[in-house]
């Protein structure tokens, strides 16, 4: 799994040196603002794609869990009915599931 790192807030570019205040370097400075607004807009589109995407996983997944629980728990009744005495009496909640990682 990735590392998520704290973003903060996004700076801008800057330049090492002071441009004269001129025509051409505020054209170029309307330029760079232009580029940044572009690859932002591009950014935030891609991030409403992926969203959208990991949302219908989401779901996908919310079924798969709820079928499975309904499948265990169609199993646990199905067996007290056959054989009440043989049957083990360790039971999981299939709701307190929660997945966790270890870095070693």
């Amino acid at each position: 799994m990735r590392k998520i790192r704290n973003q903060g807030i996004i700076r801008p570019k800057i330049s090492t040196m002071p441009r004269n205040q001129s025509e051409a370097s505020n054209q170029l400075e309307l330029y760079k603002l232009i580029t940044e607004k572009q690859r932002i807009k591009q950014e935030l589109a891609f991030i409403e794609q992926r969203k959208g995407l990991l949302t219908k996983r989401l779901s996908i997944l919310q079924t798969q869990i709820d079928t499975t629980d309904d499948n265990i728990k169609h199993f646990r009744n199905s067996e007290s009915r056959v054989l009440p005495a043989a049957r083990p009496k360790i039971f999981f909640e299939t709701n307190n599931y929660k997945a966790f990682d270890i870095e070693y």
